[in-house]
């Protein structure tokens, strides 16, 4: 079974796999920074996009440039992770090392919420 982790934004909880197979270094990276107490904002212009800031620095790999909703991406440049839960169109390619298992209209809930409010604190843990 692959390993989980659990995201906390907005109150409500989203759950998430580790892609160890494809990315194995990034999701080492982001396991060994967990857990982890950051913030969430929102993508401006590429769509259903939330983003948490991680404290880790990991090369890219298994890049892609069209994601779907669920998928999570890494972007070592700006070290933040993305979790796209709609329509999205990254301005560049993401390393992808995880995807939503479960909560995933959660996201949306807390979209709705930072575009209203601005940034809110998100919480990560290992499930």
């Amino acid at each position: 079974m692959a390993r989980r982790f659990t995201m906390k934004i907005a109150g409500r909880t989203v759950t998430a796999e580790l892609l160890d197979d494809q990315a194995p270094r990034v999701s080492a990276a982001f396991a060994d920074c967990l857990p982890c107490d950051s913030f969430s904002t929102h993508a401006k212009f590429a769509g259903d996009e939330l983003i948490i800031m991680v404290p880790f620095y990991a090369d890219s790999e298994n890049e892609i440039l069209n994601v779907k909703a669920g998928d999570i991406g890494y972007y070592p440049g700006r070290q933040t992770i993305c979790i796209f839960y709609g329509d999205v169109t990254p301005f560049g390619r993401v390393s992808l090392f995880a995807r939503v298992v479960d909560g995933l209209p959660a996201c949306k809930a807390a979209g709705k919420k930072i575009l209203s409010s601005g940034p809110i604190k998100a919480q990560i843990r290992a499930a």
